[in-house]
């Protein structure tokens, strides 16, 4: 493969990952993220036998990897906000775990006080 096809592929894996996220589409996301790990993996190695080869970056190559690591922060903070957003819809629908029970912790291996409940004492 090369740079350019490698790079081709990267720069439209990016585009999809991105129509994911906005469409907030989970089965999506996931098939493009990893063929865009995959890509990004065969451009690195493309990259390597280039160096490897002692052939020059063109400019407007370089130009592209800068465009693909802005977009790929961009996307970081897309993922960070749809996390919060995720976080905070399940904590609207499950109680927290570190709520007091209403009869004990269940945690006591002792055996509870014999008595009247609290809730049939008086107030006095």
């Amino acid at each position: 493969m090369s740079l350019e096809e490698s790079l081709s592929a990267v720069e439209q894996l990016i585009d999809k990952v991105t129509a994911a996220l906005l469409a907030a589409d989970p089965s999506s996301l996931e098939q493009h993220s990893v063929a865009l790990r995959d890509a990004a993996a065969q451009f690195a190695r493309v990259l390597e036998q280039s160096a490897a080869q002692r052939l020059p970056l063109p400019a407007a190559a370089q130009k592209r990897v800068v465009a693909i690591g802005d977009m790929l922060v961009v996307q970081r903070e897309n993922l960070a906000r749809l996390s919060g957003v995720t976080d905070r819809q399940v904590a609207g629908l499950l109680p927290p775990s570190n709520a007091a029970s209403t009869y004990g912790d269940g945690l006591s291996t002792r055996a509870a006080k014999p008595g009247v409940a609290r809730i049939y004492r008086s107030a006095g």
